[in-house]
């Protein structure tokens, strides 16, 4: 019985050290690199845009500066509500540009940034990695608390006491993790 618990104490450990592994990768390789990326465009977007001379025409900021899909949909559904406005000095020249609506409303931290990294889920990812915690937590106190005997026989006891301060010492480190 005593190499079957050893057994299951370093598979368990390999169990949950392969499950942390996994959730790590995922996290790096779903969130911490499409950030980067995200963030390498919006840069990239925000040093060419203010390179450009002003007044400039929407169609040169569509085609130098909103390189990527996301960021072209965006410009594309913003440069609607741009106007020309010409010089009253100077016939057929462009002064400004007025636009009916905010860049704000289409440029948005949901549009950029919520939506393409996935943030929803990665905002509950602490109460679930929490809760996976408290579980394992309660399983190892209560595996602990199944093999724990009390009888006479001391040396029974002991060995009992033993399994049991494994089984929480096993909780803690799975809550730890």
């Amino acid at each position: 019985m005593e190499n079957l618990s050893q057994f299951w104490h370093v598979w368990s450990e390999l169990i949950i050290a392969s499950v942390l592994l996994a959730i790590t990768l995922g996290f790096l390789l779903r969130f911490v690199l499409p950030a980067l990326t995200l963030k390498w465009e919006l840069k990239r977007a925000t040093n060419r845009l203010m390179a450009l001379a002003m007044p400039a025409n929407p169609e040169i900021i569509a085609q130098e500066v909103m390189n990527s899909p996301r960021l072209r949909h965006l410009w594309r559904e913003y440069a609607q509500t741009l106007h020309a406005v010409t010089d009253p000095t100077k016939p057929n020249t462009i002064a400004m540009w007025r636009a009916t609506a905010m860049a704000e409303d289409f440029f948005t931290e949901r549009a950029l940034v919520d939506t393409p990294l996935k943030t929803d889920f990665y905002k509950h990812l602490p109460g679930i990695l929490t809760g996976i915690g408290i579980i394992g937590t309660f399983t190892g106190l209560i595996s602990g608390l199944n093999h724990f005997e009390v009888t006479s026989d001391t040396e029974l006891v002991r060995t009992s006491l033993r399994s049991l301060i494994q089984g929480v010492g096993q909780a803690f480190q799975v809550s730890a993790a």
